[in-house]
């Protein structure tokens, strides 16, 4: 179920833009009602606060349909958190629209060409797994409450106003550290490989702060990159092109895992 599950969502994210229902209005509703009432605790105790009752919410709600109808209603309830905790937006849709202002000449005149198309995709690396990637890991780990805690950690990481970045931010570290290990070794099944494991086998032990580093050099060293002077199109949808493959070859690993447990 999980596996068929995560096909469906990574599909749905794939190929349609969903943007627009994925709204986590009510989160920040929730966070400013109970920061009033928490805010002189420890960051630690607030961030766990803020983000254990939405978990049992959707934990009990996993069990309780898990009698209804053959597990029916809980396939449905999977694929819905799954999906709802992807995103927001979609990468593919994003970039194209990146690619297509570039063109347009709405971007403005850098200096450094080559380093601005290097910078925008080292950022689609890093959206592919805080978006897609970490999200579907963790939910295939512990289901429904794995890619709601991811989500809600990455919201906090990305927060300012409340106090609890920093301690967010260490926590989607942790959170990510597997992850990305994970996700740079199908970068080189994906792309060069030599080059790939090179980097991987070199920064794979290191702490979390190399996560960033670990991820987009490796995506980096997986594009057939012909020339320094690539265009960002090129570089783009290149780059989309590994995390395709990336994305694939870990939906085949998860199922044969499926088959052989």
């Amino acid at each position: 179920m999980t596996f068929i599950i995560t096909l469906i969502a990574w599909i749905l994210e794939r190929f349609f833009h969903w943007h627009h229902l994925k709204r986590w209005e009510w989160f920040t509703h929730y966070e400013k009602w109970l920061s009033v009432h928490i805010k002189t605790w420890q960051p630690y105790l607030r961030l766990l606060i803020n983000v254990l009752p939405p978990l049992m919410v959707v934990g009990f709600i996993n069990v309780l349909l898990s009698s209804f109808l053959y597990g029916i209603f809980k396939f449905i309830f999977g694929v819905f958190v799954l999906l709802y905790c992807l995103g927001p937006e979609n990468l593919w849709v994003e970039v194209y629209q990146k690619i297509e202002q570039n063109h347009k000449g709405e971007k403005k005149a850098v200096d450094h060409v080559e380093y601005f198309h290097e910078k925008f995709v080292r950022s689609i690396f890093i959206k592919a797994n805080d978006r897609i990637f970490a999200v579907m890991f963790w939910f295939v780990l512990l289901g429904p409450i794995g890619a709601v805690l991811y989500r809600l950690i990455d919201i906090f990481s990305v927060r300012e106003e409340y106090g609890l970045m920093p301690i967010a931010v260490q926590s989607k570290q942790v959170l990510d550290w597997i992850p990305i290990r994970i996700f740079t070794f199908f970068f080189a099944l994906g792309g060069h490989f030599t080059d790939v494991i090179a980097i991987w086998k070199k920064h794979f032990t290191q702490g979390l702060e190399m996560n960033e580093f670990l991820l987009t050099e490796c995506g980096m060293a997986a594009l057939d990159r012909e020339s320094p002077n690539q265009d960002i199109s090129s570089l783009g949808k290149d780059a989309l092109g590994l995390l395709d493959r990336a994305f694939v070859m870990g939906l085949v690993v998860l199922a044969i895992c499926v088959l052989i447990l």
